[in-house]
């Protein structure tokens, strides 16, 4: 008699140490246990995926979106797993933290990639001396700063690349929600800074980062960073990187980012030091 596939109710806390375990992939590269089991923890909307009486996986379903898939050994069968939940969830139009082994199985089921994204690590300190080049002043940046003046430089700064293909330049009143949330998370240990071009009193590029009290073993974290289009290729984005690096160093080991495959400061990155961690995608029912 073939059993019956279904979902049933997990404990979140024993579903967290299974995700932990067998999804196989430290995606925001915490490099920590109970970080790991904490960024699992945010809802209780997870269940095991079961045959008959046993568990053959586990997922995190929230009304139409799925996240953070895994199978549980014995159970190996990727397709036959993604077949059986989507069997059981016919209201499944995303699906979030797709590793790579399944992009190609989703893509097979009906499911388009929007957005594959990755976490980049690198030790603190800074492997040259940053030198902010000729013309340039370095000031720092917090809430004390009129935000509107860094406003048009951000929006330029989503131009050209594939985050601007991807999800568009984001309104005036997004882009100041997001720097004001930012320089409050990173508040405990602010490493903001923005550079003037002392000639025009242009803003040039900035680079908004810092370490939160609730950061997984008090890394330090870049969220935003842009270079004016006319003040590009002048190694503005080098020295910011490395001076952050720098000046993170007294307080943490480790500075971190996110940045979106494809992106051209992917290799940006990768020339001062950062190492990626596993790409996941989100994806949409076609």
């Amino acid at each position: 008699m073939v059993k019956p596939f279904r979902l049933e109710q997990a404990e979140k806390n024993s579903f967290a140490v299974h995700q932990a375990i067998y999804s196989n992939a430290d995606l925001e590269m915490w490099y920590d246990w109970n970080a790991r089991l904490d960024d699992t923890k945010f809802t209780d909307q997870c269940f095991w995926i079961m045959c008959g009486d046993d568990r053959i996986g586990g997922v995190i379903k929230i009304d139409d979106t799925v996240m953070y898939p895994f199978i549980i050994p014995p159970f190996s069968d990727r397709q036959h797993m993604w077949r059986i939940l989507l069997q059981c969830c016919q209201d499944i139009k995303h699906i979030n933290g797709v590793l790579q082994d399944d992009v190609n199985i989703l893509l097979s089921l009906g499911f388009k990639v929007n957005v594959i994204r990755q976490v980049m690590c690198c030790p603190a300190g800074a492997s040259k001396k940053p030198v902010i080049p000729d013309g340039l002043s370095l000031y720092v940046l917090d809430d004390s700063l009129d935000l509107t003046k860094i406003k048009e430089v951000m929006k330029e700064g989503y131009h050209g690349g594939i985050d601007f293909e991807i999800f568009g330049v984001p309104t005036d009143e997004k882009i100041m929600e997001d720097v004001s949330y930012l320089l409050q998370v990173y508040k405990h240990r602010n490493l903001s800074i923005y550079i003037v071009n002392e000639q025009n009193q242009e803003i040039a590029g900035l680079c908004i980062a810092g370490i939160s009290e609730k950061m997984p073993l008090a890394f330090a974290e870049i969220g935003e960073i842009c270079v004016a289009p006319q003040y590009r290729n002048k190694r503005i984005a080098d020295f910011m990187l490395n001076y952050i690096k720098e000046t993170a160093n007294p307080y943490t080991e480790v500075v971190k980012l996110c940045v979106t495959v494809g992106n051209y400061a992917e290799m940006l990155y990768i020339k001062a030091g950062f190492q990626a961690g596993p790409r996941f995608a989100r994806m949409t029912r076609r």
